[in-house]
């Protein structure tokens, strides 16, 4: 088997396999609460979803085309790199379920409730499951026949399917039973002195004789497919009432259903896959062998979900603390604040009503004239969106750029364009070939005496719902500079033909943003070479970009220290820049999603301090509308430069890439983690709405040098160790 380690950079694919294996993790962590532990093993089968949604069908693309180039950072073929994703993969799912079965226990033993198999019930409570079968899940039921007589059945994506073949009937027929997915997963048993759960398909499985009264079973066994919806959509531009453009997502979406199945999960204890049903499945899902997984469990463990909805609020000490961020508290209102000086917030710790505040402000504001606005992601019965309709009802003019193209949002957002146009809201969808991504809204006021604007720059999205789980950094202002470039931003955006404009302080993708990284990592390598000084931080999702990253291994090769955060995907690699390399790369992964992108140059200079929208990716370099502003207001750049002191810190939540391209956790950390530093703050009551970090919570600044030299003192102090404790055993043996 190739080595996927040699080269320059790790792929892609597989590095978010070891992401994906870092939430699982979670569930492992004794520190974790325990229902918070289920849901970072549903969060992980989640994330694997939208992976074989997304991700496997492009790797299969290039096989089906015949395509059987070299991926130029790992050096894998589509096949080999389609196999070593089946072997990694595999590892995540074992342990997945080994932890799934480990949680169980412990919530059994503490006779808080069962999750068991229906065999293992007693004769009462299969009695009750059963009666529940009859009154609740039955009459629900269906059965699709395959065989030669029927065509081939439409099996939805994600859908749960029992499959059996009768005995008495032709070899080759299959009886197919989607399990609905309004059905609760978990039916619950009433009458047990334990609270007792059995799975809605094992109950199914056992009640075989009422679906199938005349018949004998032969085999059974449980599936689900994941589907390619990774399928284009375009834009039509030349439609002036976006009629054309709706008609385009309408069959885009219906075509997304019928993607190719890219996975087949199934459950191994019912089938092996000699068994001839197992053979028939495969046949009729048209399935690659690397896409066949035997689960050791029951399949789709999103259902944990369910656990804390129902014990959360009983057993507030099985999961997360809940906080409240804080809200705006000036003694004024927030657009005259905003007249005299900039405001940085970081959701959650920050309340989004914030947001809201300056929307209903602007609202209401009689001298207001327009509002702009991008719209990626909203939550349903968005506040955002009634906001917008309700400034258009009072005659302002309101343009609201829709990207109906938000994977798995795009009927929302459908539907959000229909509201919007009701309620006299000019709607536009972007550009052609690139998905707006970017988080921003401008308003514009004009009281007679000159015209006065205000602007929103953010990482995350409009979603009072995600803004309480990931943590993302907001500016607002009225400087001048960034109006003027909003201003230009949003005129490009609402123009079919636009070429992008000359910004005077933003930047923005396709390329700025890219060129804005390079351009300041090559200046702090200019000056570090002149005088010593200098280091580079990074926070971002993903860092694949590859002209990024050849940046960043030139500055490093002359000992510019990085001090990197990638939440997900990293193709950086450790350990190929020479003697001077200084580079520190870690994942946080906690209570909160890390979600914020923050780019930060230091030289002997005034550092360059950035927040974007946009992850350091290809995608978001060179095919989508991103925006990046830099921070200019010296009370908060005072308040990020806090920021990234207490990111650069965390050596709890964080996971710290190795030599080899695998991530290890310290075995005696210095108990810094950045979310609850952050939480701690804002759990004293005195704290100002936009006060900087405490000082107290973190200790002596740290650069990416000396937190380099850290780790590399930790890792000899472990070998040391290991030595004297095999110098002690040969003293025994030898003894």
């Amino acid at each position: 088997m190739k080595d996927i380690y040699a080269g320059e950079f790790y792929n892609r694919d597989l590095s978010w396999l070891l992401f994906n294996r870092r939430v699982i993790n979670l569930s492992t962590n004794p520190d974790t609460p325990l229902l918070e532990r289920l849901n970072f093993l549903a969060i992980g089968s989640n994330n694997l979803d939208e992976f074989y949604n997304v991700r496997i069908p492009s790797i299969e693309d290039q096989i089906s085309l015949g395509r059987d180039g070299i991926d130029p950072k790992s050096g894998l073929t589509p096949q080999e790199l389609l196999t070593q994703i089946h072997v990694r993969n595999s590892k995540n799912i074992s342990q997945q379920y080994d932890s799934l079965y480990q949680i169980l226990s412990i919530f059994n033993e503490h006779k808080l409730f069962s999750l068991n198999p229906y065999d293992q019930l007693s004769t009462d409570e299969q009695e009750t499951a059963n009666h529940y079968f009859h009154q609740r899940i039955l009459p629900f039921l269906n059965v699709v026949t395959y065989d030669n007589l029927h065509s081939r059945p439409e099996i939805k994506d994600g859908t749960l399917i029992i499959a059996v073949r009768l005995a008495d009937t032709a070899p080759n027929a299959i009886r197919l039973i989607p399990i609905p997915p309004k059905l609760s997963r978990l039916v619950r048993l009433q009458h047990t002195e334990l609270d007792q759960f059995v799975l809605l398909e094992d109950l199914i499985r056992h009640n075989f004789s009422e679906i199938f009264p005349d018949h004998e079973i032969e085999e059974s066994l449980t599936f689900r497919i994941t589907r390619d919806k990774d399928v284009d959509m375009e834009i039509d531009m030349d439609d002036e009432n976006s009629e054309g453009t709706i008609a385009n997502m309408e069959r885009y979406l219906a075509a997304r259903e019928r993607g190719n199945t890219t996975r087949v999960e199934i459950e191994a204890h019912e089938a092996s896959p000699q068994a001839q049903l197992f053979q028939q499945l495969v046949k009729l899902t048209h399935v690659r062998e690397t896409g066949i997984y035997n689960i050791p469990g029951p399949l789709d463990l999103t259902f944990l979900f369910q656990f804390e909805k129902i014990y959360g609020k009983k057993h507030p000490e099985l999961t997360y603390t809940p906080f409240a961020g804080r809200e705006w508290t000036q003694n004024k209102p927030m657009l005259d604040y905003l007249n005299h000086q900039d405001l940085l917030l970081q959701y959650p710790y920050d309340n989004f009503d914030q947001f809201l505040t300056f929307l209903q402000e602007a609202v209401n504001d009689p001298h207001t004239v327009t509002i702009k606005q991008t719209i990626y992601r909203v939550a349903d019965n968005s506040k955002v969106v009634e906001l917008l309709k309700e400034a258009a009802a009072k005659g302002i003019h309101v343009s609201v750029i829709v990207e109906l193209r938000a994977r798995f949002d795009e009927e929302h957002n459908l539907d959000i364009v229909e509201e919007l146009e009701d309620a006299g809201c000019f709607v536009y969808f972007g550009k052609e070939h690139m998905k707006v991504h970017s988080k921003t809204c401008l308003v514009l006021k004009n009281d007679g005496s000159h015209p006065t604007g205000y602007v929103h720059i953010g990482t995350g999205n409009y979603n009072e719902k995600t803004a309480n789980q990931f943590v993302d950094l907001n500016l607002f202002s009225s400087n001048p500079a960034y109006v003027k470039d909003l201003s230009r931003f949003f005129n490009y955006l609402e123009t079919d033909d636009a070429q992008p404009p000359h910004y005077e302080t933003v930047a923005a993708s396709p390329h700025r943003i890219e060129d804005m990284v390079i351009q300041n990592i090559k200046h702090v390598t200019e000056r570090y070479q002149a005088t010593g000084q200098g280091h580079v931080f990074l926070k971002t999702n993903a860092l694949t970009d590859q002209e990024v990253i050849e940046a960043i291994y030139d500055a490093a090769k002359v000992g510019v220290p990085f001090r990197i955060i990638v939440r997900g995907a990293c193709c950086l690699k450790l350990g190929v820049c020479g003697d001077k390399e200084d580079i520190t790369v870690t994942s946080i992964i906690g209570e909160l999603l890390e979600h914020n992108r923050i780019y930060a140059f230091f030289s002997d200079e005034e550092p360059s301090l950035w927040i974007s929208s946009a992850d350091l990716m290809t995608r978001n370099m060179d095919n989508r509308v991103e925006l990046a502003a830099p921070i200019l207001d010296a009370t908060i750049r005072q308040q990020l430069l806090n920021i990234i002191e207490v990111y650069s810190q965390d050596d709890v939540d964080g996971s710290f890439l190795n030599l080899d391209g695998r991530y290890f956790k310290h075995d005696v950390p210095n108990g810094k983690s950045a979310q609850q530093t952050f939480i701690r703050e804002i759990t004293d009551e005195h704290s100002p709405v936009n006060a900087p970090v405490p000082r107290e919570t973190i200790s002596s600044s740290t650069s990416p040098k000396s937190l380099s030299a850290q780790l590399k003192y930790a890792r000899i102090l472990n070998m040391a160790l290991a030595l004297l404790v095999l110098a002690l055993l040969l003293l025994l043996i030898f003894k």
